[in-house]
């Protein structure tokens, strides 16, 4: 986390030093949005060394699907119940504007640039369980550029099928799944062209920078008190880094006897992917997406970058928390 932060410092640097452009920040937005978080499902469902397919083969299909929609059915309640539940916490909110940022961020984690490192690391980088994170991220991305789209502009009509379609971060989950399922015409596998994996791995590994980059220049944009003294902020951030992932843990506790025999080595990350991704800081997307279609900026950036700051404590100790409820050693 104190890595992540300090990916903030030379975006605020440059911006301090009036080294950027008036457009750079929309410019960087655009390329986490539609080339960075794309690449992150390619790399997830697409790119394995010859020991990950392995794990990945050992569990049958029928049954790796049934895990998948487990993960895939405890994500949707989980954020659609925390949506439901902001709507009712801030139903009298005048302030709609910065009432649907908080909105946004209580809802939407950092589930793909913090939560894919997590499970890694508690896991020895088992594909299996990076990829039940990723199928909460396919859940995330749909609802992100559908209903986090009307949270940030306020508006329906942004949402229109066609910008669904063919939006990158949707377009590449679907091509993503199809190639897992289909390895035969997965090319990123082939031993031939072993070359192209380097494209979208980098891709993938530039999120975190970037989204952080992009910070450092709002927070260099926005000023201290701005920043840090709107109570809103604070009560986004108690839902997003407390409430949600135990909210999250409640819902996936009916699942939790269904996976059944040869489900597979870390198994029961089927259903705690979901309640590790929903554990981590605000969506970093939430400041992309603000400066992409004209949202609140300076309330996305005090939202994402204090409650950020706050997490570094939070994480590990719900983390931790959960684990022991679960019955599970770190």
């Amino acid at each position: 986390m104190a890595v992540l932060v300090a990916f903030a410092v030379p975006g605020f640097a440059l911006k301090k030093l009036k080294m950027l452009g008036e457009g750079a920040t929309l410019t960087l937005s655009n390329l986490l949005l539609y080339v960075c978080q794309p690449a992150l499902a390619i790399k997830a469902f697409c790119i394995f060394s010859e020991e990950q397919w392995q794990t990945v083969q050992s569990v049958e299909t029928p049954v790796l699907l049934k895990n998948f929609g487990i993960t895939l059915a405890i994500s949707v309640l989980a954020l659609g119940l925390m949506f439901a539940l902001c709507k009712l916490i801030f139903i009298k909110s005048k302030n709609k504007s910065r009432t649907n940022v908080y909105s946004f961020v209580a809802v939407f984690s950092n589930c793909g640039f913090l939560g894919i490192p997590f499970i890694e690391m508690f896991t020895d980088g088992n594909a299996l369980a990076v990829m039940y994170i990723m199928v909460f991220n396919v859940v995330f991305n749909i609802l992100c550029w559908t209903l986090g789209v009307v949270l940030i502009t306020g508006n329906f009509k942004d949402i229109r099928l066609k910008k669904l379609i063919c939006n990158p971060a949707i377009i590449s989950n679907i091509v993503a799944i199809i190639f897992f399922f289909v390895p035969q015409i997965n090319f990123f596998m082939f031993e031939e062209v072993a070359e192209l994996r380097i494209f979208p791995q980098y891709l993938a590994y530039m999120t975190a920078p970037l989204s952080m980059f992009i910070v450092g220049i709002r927070i260099a944009e926005t000023p201290v008190k701005q920043l840090f003294c709107q109570k809103g902020v604070y009560l986004a951030g108690g839902l997003r880094l407390i409430v949600a992932p135990f909210l999250t843990l409640l819902i996936s506790l009916p699942f939790w006897g269904l996976l059944g025999s040869g489900a597979g080595i870390y198994s029961e990350y089927v259903y705690l992917a979901p309640i590790i991704a929903m554990t981590m800081s605000p969506a970093a997307s939430v400041v992309a997406m603000a400066e992409s279609f004209n949202g609140d900026k300076e309330t996305a950036t005090s939202a994402f970058v204090t409650n950020t700051l706050i997490s570094v404590v939070t994480i590990p100790l719900v983390i931790m928390a959960i684990y022991a409820i679960c019955g599970i050693t770190i």
